[in-house]
């Protein structure tokens, strides 16, 4: 108000001050909380976020005999940010990401339905396989049998490879899913066999005979179709490969000799007489009748899914498997935005610094990128001259930041007499300056009420604009006194980040745009290539990942399908059969992959683990037809093997579909997949089988005659 009294400052100039000030000191005599900065304040302009935001890095210990290997260390730190008030109270937020809250987080993330969903699944499984098979002791006897095998192909697992990783893990369900449809299928075909008031051992002989060579060829073929996964590249792809198809075989060997061995003590009733419905009848009449009819729809179904399939993409960013509800995935989101924050970096090694100072230089004016960054980043540029201009300001400033008389605290007394004065004036400037006379009354009426209040009130006054003011000058003393930057004087830790000890220099070159973007980062990368043909570093590792896994799929899915081509057209001997089995499969994998192009579902590293669960279910089932279809069975849809089928893919579809209910979006996409494609499935194997097949051969046979 002195200054106003002399022309210095300008009137105008106070407005944004007082009304700051006026507006803090309301909002704390209403008991609202408020944060008073003394840096915007002074600047004028609110601070970025950058200014706001600091960044600790912690190596934590890690204790992985614990499923959350980070608690201890991630409980030290929110107790350590608590003592030290930390918090939203006092305008503060501390959120933890990295890779060992991202990995606890998403154990976490896992575990938050799995009650539930464990209990849908087993429910799900249980009522299908009552629907199928009608009996307790039958459906205890196929799960008895499942879990046997379980642990049988889990030491196998162990016996090979010692432990199990995040892929390799996957055999469960595979094992799970088909050793319930060859259970389903011995245990229902044993029900059809056994007539009411027969002996138990004929009707096992009887099932044996008629389901022994179709689970042999299904079990055979599905196993070496998983085997064909072993030579891949990627690791836990093959070791999933080689687990699940070994498992198979041991499935295999359980359901014919432990299951009947289960039936035999349990001895579940047969299923009763009983007509086909007359809806199953008019579509399996129907479906025989319009063959050219299904076949031709199925065809241009074929044909459309095989024009959507270049639209769909691998989403090889692990982040988007991650539930970006919790604090560390939406931190590291948010650390994302700021372009200097992106872990999708490039890395270029060069024999010294002048080199990586030479290349940066030229990666700064490629249009892909945002920055490039070496050792040299963190020396200044015209460092003699700045220092000179502020070693003026610090001259002019010396005595107003370091006085040589400083004056004691004042007493209370003293604050409500200095209050009273300053409210006069501004009052008094409020007379005399039109432009100041709103915020001036303003703060006049907030210094008499902190003048009249309590001794509390004003102490909280204190805490709330001091502090932060001395905090103030305390880094306006510090930028006056800069000290001369160079590689020798920055911190040891830094420069082993950027520089070895035999001289070899680091380039770190940032994206511009959104690095949460597969396409930015795709450009990205290419032009990076192009500069530095040896770049690496997190951005080509993502992507490269997600090749290899692609093509690992790829490569698993040809052999596979070669070899069980092979061992069918050994098995059947007629390259038609081979065909007929075969075709319906091609036709699954198109409509699924077509349906997830139309509902936008990429396909992720989770996600992908399930095809070959859904390869085997579907070889099996057609082999079971084809099998059928050679004996001489007519009408397959009305009789018992497709009764098996139906609640075979329904209790794979509702046991693993359940896993769509996870909270965790890889898991969710993974039962997602898993339902779309059975339900594929089931109608490629309970309408398109059937019409591709046609008459019997036995049929066939006869009219000919």
């Amino acid at each position: 108000m002195k200054g106003v009294t002399h022309d210095k400052p300008a009137p105008q100039e106070l407005r944004t001050p007082i009304h700051t000030l006026a507006g803090a000191l309301q909002d704390l005599a209403s008991s609202k909380p408020r944060f008073f900065s003394w840096h915007t304040l002074i600047t004028g302009n609110e601070p970025d976020v950058r200014e706001l935001r600091h960044v600790i890095l912690l190596d934590p210990v890690l204790d992985f005999t614990q499923l959350q290997s980070a608690r201890s260390p991630i409980e030290a730190i929110r107790g350590t940010a608590r003592r030290l008030q930390l918090d939203t109270a006092h305008g503060v937020r501390v959120r933890l990401t990295g890779s060992a809250p991202l990995q606890d987080e998403e154990f976490a993330t896992l575990a938050q339905r799995a009650g539930v969903i464990a209990c849908l699944a087993s429910g799900a499984v249980i009522l299908m396989l009552w629907f199928a098979v009608r009996s307790p002791w039958l459906i205890a006897s196929i799960l008895a049998t499942t879990l046997v095998g379980l642990l049988t192909a889990t030491a196998l697992g162990l016996a090979l490879f010692h432990q199990f990783n995040v892929i390799s893990v996957a055999f469960i369900p595979l094992f799970v899913g088909m050793g319930i449809d060859l259970g389903i299928q011995f245990g229902v075909r044993y029900r059809a066999e056994r007539r009411p008031g027969s002996d138990i051992g004929p009707a096992l002989l009887a099932t044996a005979r008629t389901m022994g060579k179709s689970l042999t060829l299904a079990a055979t073929a599905i196993g070496i179709g998983f085997l064909a996964f072993a030579p891949t590249a990627y690791y836990g792809v093959s070791q999933l490969g080689m687990i699940a198809g070994l498992g198979l075989f041991a499935a295999l060997g359980l359901n014919i000799t432990l299951l009947p061995a289960l039936i035999t003590l349990a001895r579940p009733p047969g299923a009763p007489e009983h007509q086909p419905g007359a809806r199953l009848t008019l579509i399996d009449h129907y479906v025989l009748g319009h063959r050219s009819l299904v076949l031709g729809v199925a065809a241009v179904a074929a044909l459309v899914s095989a024009v959507l399939l270049p639209l769909l993409h691998f989403d090889s960013n692990p982040m988007h498997l991650r539930s970006a509800k919790v604090e560390s995935v939406a931190t590291l989101a948010d650390l994302m935005r700021d372009p200097d924050r992106s872990p999708n970096t490039l890395e270029v090694m060069r024999p010294n610094l002048a080199g990586a100072d030479r290349l940066a230089a030229i990666f700064r004016t490629d249009p892909t990128v945002y920055s490039a960054h070496t050792l040299s980043s963190f020396i200044p540029t015209d460092e003699r001259e700045k220092i000179a201009l502020i070693a003026d300001a610090a001259n002019l400033l010396d005595f107003t930041l370091n006085p040589l008389d400083v004056a004691t605290p004042p007493t209370d007394a003293e604050v409500i007499d200095s209050l009273n004065r300053g409210a006069d004036k501004l009052r008094q400037a409020a007379t005399d300056d039109p432009s100041l006379s709103a915020d001036a009354r303003r703060l006049a009426d907030a210094l008499d009420t902190l003048a009249h209040g309590s001794p509390s009130a004003r102490v909280q006054a204190e805490q709330m604009l001091i502090p932060g003011f001395v905090t103030c000058l305390e880094q306006i003393r510090n930028l006056l006194h800069p000290r001369p930057v160079s590689i020798e004087s920055l911190p040891p830790e830094l420069v082993r980040q950027w520089r070895t000890a035999d001289g070899r220099a680091r380039v770190s070159v940032v994206p511009k745009g959104d690095s949460d973007d597969d396409a930015v980062v795709g450009r990205f990368i290419d032009a990076g290539i192009k500069i530095a043909p040896d770049a690496t570093g997190t951005a080509i590792y993502r992507q490269a990942y997600g090749r290899a896994v692609v093509d690992a799929f790829i490569e698993a899915g040809v052999l596979s399908f070669v070899a069980i081509c092979g061992l069918l057209l050994i098995a059947l001997r007629r390259a038609r059969d081979v065909a007929i089995t075969m075709t319906p499969i091609v036709l699954t994998g198109l409509l699924t992959m077509g349906t997830c192009v139309l509902i936008g579902q990429p396909l992720n590293f989770a996600n992908i683990i399930a095809l070959p669960l859904l390869f085997g279910i579907g070889v099996a089932f057609h082999i079971y037809f084809v099998m059928s279809w050679r004996a001489g069975g007519s009408h397959l849809l009305t009789s018992s093997l497709a009764r098996g089928v139906f609640f075979s893919a329904l209790a794979t579809a509702t046991g693993f579909g359940s896993l769509w209910a996870s909270s965790h979006p890889g898991t969710a996409s993974m039962g997602k997949l898993l339902m779309i494609s059975l339900l594929w499935t089931l109608a490629s194997a309970l309408l398109f089988q059937p019409a591709l097949m046609g008459p019997t051969i036995a049929a066939t046979k006869s009219s000919r005659r």
